[in-house]
Parts: C-alpha cells; structure tokens; sequence
C-alpha cells in the first residue's frame, strides 16, 4: 500500500490494518460438541468458557500437522478458525469420527471477511471505535460488538509478535468497515499494511506459517507450536500418543530453529543447510530484519544440530553462508 518501512514500522510501533480474509469459520453445534472437540484436538476444549479461546491442532494418528486452528468458544457453539484450503480436509476428518454424538458442523467459508488490526496502538484504536476500552485479557479472546451499525466480531490475535486483533464481519460488510478503520482524522490512525511488512515482522517473532514453515509432512513438537496448542493435562486426542512418547522418551529428529546470518548475505526459502559435508535440512523463510539490522532465517535442523549457538552454513547458489542457530523469537513482543 505504501513504502515498506512505513508498513514495518506501523506493525511494530503503531497499528497496522490488513486484509486476513485468507481465513475460513467452521461452526460447531450440538450438546456434544465440546466432548467431541476435546477428544480430537491437542488442546483443553472442556475448560473453555464463552469469550475464550485457545489455539489447538488437529493431527493425523502418527501426530503429523494436519491443521492449526484457533477454537473460539461462544455460549453454545464453538467456532474453529483456520486456513481456508484446509477446510475440506477438516470437515471430512470431523465425519470420520462422527458416531452416535449429537454435534453438527457448518462450514461458513467466504461467508465472513477478517481484517486484522496489528500493533502496539491497537488497544488505543479499539477505545476510538467503540467508545470503551475494549478488554480482552488474554490470546483467544472475543467480544461481539457494533460499529456503525456492523456487528463486528473481535478476536484477541497477534499475527506479528506484538497486540492484535481480528474483526470478522459478514463478507458483504467487509468494505464497509475497510473504509471505516481507514477513515482519517482519529489520534490513533491505522496504516494499510501489506503481506510483506507481515512477513518480515512475524519472521521476526518466530511465529510459523502453515504451508510455509509447517506442514502435514512434520510432527507436531518438529514446528515448537506444541508449546501453545498442547494441554499436557488433558486425556487423549488424536495422535496423542506419538506425543507423549517423544515427550517422554525422546527428541525429534529435526526442530524448526531461528538463524542469525552475517550482513549482508541473505538466505532463500530452500536453500541448504549443511555442516561440512553433513546436510542438515532446508530454510523455510528469511528476510532482512529491520530490527536487527541483519538477514536472519527460519528452517528445520536435524538432531543435534538444532541447539542454540551451533555453526551451520547456508547452501545460497555457489556460496556457502555462515549462520548461528538461535532460539524464536528473534525480536521478543513488547
């Protein structure tokens, strides 16, 4: 929409609007509902109350990604937000597991549009909208409120590190509320952002992207979003088990790690990682962080390599760049 830094900056020290609509709603009903949920994702379901959320997976039974997904719990039904490609697979694994349990499943993709409000100025925009402070304490979540006559569905959700929320509305309504947030003459005034600036600040906050970073071909623990989307209380869900052995007995084979390279050579989605003759594993994401004032990348590296501090290069065309595996996030949330 504009110069890239100023996209960057607004994610970082102001506020910045995007268009998110890549996501898709399925709504779950039915007395059994939260008992179905429970039993399938990582996460704790059953201790959800409404206006509360988490994050939570669903994967296949040898524990493979096979879905991110932010449940969202309302007075009686649970909402699951998700990729919109991913839909389909969901919804029929769902079926595949639907026995005799009074719960139902609507598939609401492209019904609703999702803008994202982004950065530390966010909770000050939201007073400006609404005319209160608007509340929400914790990740996951929601309040239904009103704009301009629009219900408009808020969503604690940070997309790049710092605070942020989703607003869905009725697809039909999305316009609306786009030229709203954007109308000029609030203190607070949101920027238009971009993909890029996205992708550059959530890099830097080591948050993975499905389809990029992770897929149905790794582990779960191999990604670390276990960290947020596994209940180490809860009983058993699909591919629980494989989980728990690696939690117990064991390591991944590969993790996916944070790499710090030296200015000014850069990495490439792809690219090679090797330590000597030794392949390693395979960048999934890089930029040149504004932050840092450095080029830095994400990528999977096998045992034992993966532990901070450990030497590797960077396979780049005909150059072998030197990188320092470290710990996510690079840049920590204010």
């Amino acid at each position: 929409f504009s110069a890239f830094e100023a996209e960057y900056e607004a994610l970082r020290a102001r506020v910045g609007l995007l268009d998110y609509s890549t996501q898709a709603l399925i709504e779950v009903g039915g007395k059994d509902r939260v008992d179905f949920l429970h039993r399938l994702l990582t996460n704790d379901i059953h201790h959800l109350a409404p206006e509360s959320g988490c994050e939570a997976a669903l994967l296949t039974p040898s524990g493979k990604l096979m879905a991110p997904l932010r449940v969202l719990a309302k007075t009686d039904s649970l909402w699951l937000m998700c990729e919109m490609p991913l839909v389909e697979a969901i919804l029929r694994t769902f079926e595949h597991y639907h026995f005799s349990e009074d719960v139902t499943f609507t598939n609401h993709e492209r019904a609703f549009a999702v803008l994202a409000l982004q950065g530390p100025r966010t909770t000050a925009l939201l007073a400006e909208l609404f005319g209160r402070v608007v509340s929400l304490p914790r990740p996951g979540d929601h309040l239904n409120l009103s704009v301009q006559e629009m219900p408009v569905w808020i969503i604690r959700q940070s997309l790049a590190g710092d605070i942020g929320v989703l607003c869905v509305v009725n697809a039909e309504a999305a316009e609306l509320l786009w030229e709203h947030l954007n109308r000029p003459g609030r203190s607070t005034q949101p920027i238009r952002v971009g993909w890029e600036a996205l992708n550059v600040s959530r890099i830097e906050a080591g948050i993975p992207w499905f389809g990029v970073d992770m897929d149905d071909t790794h582990l779960l623990p191999e990604t670390g979003w276990d960290a947020v989307a596994v209940s180490e209380t809860k009983g058993c869900y699909v591919g629980q088990e494989i989980i728990a052995r690696l939690r117990t007995y064991g390591s991944v084979s590969q993790r996916l790690v944070g790499l710090r390279l030296e200015p000014p050579q850069t990495a490439e989605p792809g690219d090679l990682m090797v330590r000597g003759e030794e392949r390693l594993g395979r960048v999934t994401s890089a930029c040149v962080s504004p932050a840092l004032r450095r080029p830095i990348a994400m990528g999977y590296v096998k045992r034992p390599h993966y532990d901070a501090s450990t030497a590797v290069e960077i396979v780049h065309g005909s150059q072998r760049l030197p990188a320092t595996v470290v710990a996510l996030p690079f840049v920590p949330p204010k």
